[in-house]
Formats: structure tokens, sequence, C-alpha cells
């Protein structure tokens, strides 16, 4: 092995060892969209609920339930209902199926 060869090598370790040094110091560097799903996720998943099961019947959705058990829903956005439908059962509120209890968030003081 030539000295050109043996210098080439220590020079690839030297920035590989660098490389591996400034990884675990400073981490890997993160798009901002993906920081801020993440703390969206970690604010929902702190969230407490006040809940009440319900067995859905054939003709039931999610947002005929949640009106149903919170009265009017004008104030509240579909968005959060069924992110929060999907936060409390882990399922798609979207593909709810009929004679099954789930959860269903309590928005208003009934």
């Amino acid at each position: 092995m030539t000295a050109l060869q043996k210098w080439i090598i220590f020079v690839v370790t030297i920035l590989i060892i660098i490389s591996i040094y400034h990884d675990l110091v400073n981490g890997t560097a993160v798009n901002s969209t993906a920081v801020s799903q993440q703390t969206s996720m970690e604010e929902n998943t702190t969230k407490k609920f006040h809940v009440v099961k319900v067995k859905v019947h054939a003709g039931d959705t999610v947002l005929s339930i949640a009106e149903e058990v919170n009265g009017s829903l004008e104030t509240l956005d579909m968005k959060q209902i069924f992110d929060d439908f999907r936060l409390i059962n882990h399922t798609d509120p979207h593909n709810i199926k009929t004679e099954e209890y789930y959860y269903f968030p309590l928005y208003s003081n009934r």
C-alpha cells in the first residue's frame, strides 16, 4: 500500500469519526414539519377527556353520536371531533362498526 493510499484511508477515517461525534452531540437535522407534528401529537396525548361509552347502531356516525351526547356541536370543529375520537379509540372515525362500543368525548357539562 502506498503512502497516498494510507493517507486517504486516514483522512476518511477521521471524517467518519468527526461525523459520528457531531451526530451524537448535535443530533440529526429534522424538518420543521415533522417536529411540529410530533409536538402536536405529544400535546394531544396529554389531553384529558371526559368520555361516555356508546354502542353504535346502524346509521350512526361519529358526528351524530357526538352531537347526541353533547347537544349542539355548532361551536366545535369537525376535525377536532374526529381527532379526539381517533385519539381516544385508536381507530378511524370514518370506519366505525355497528354493534360495537366506542368512547366519545364530552365537550359540554350535560
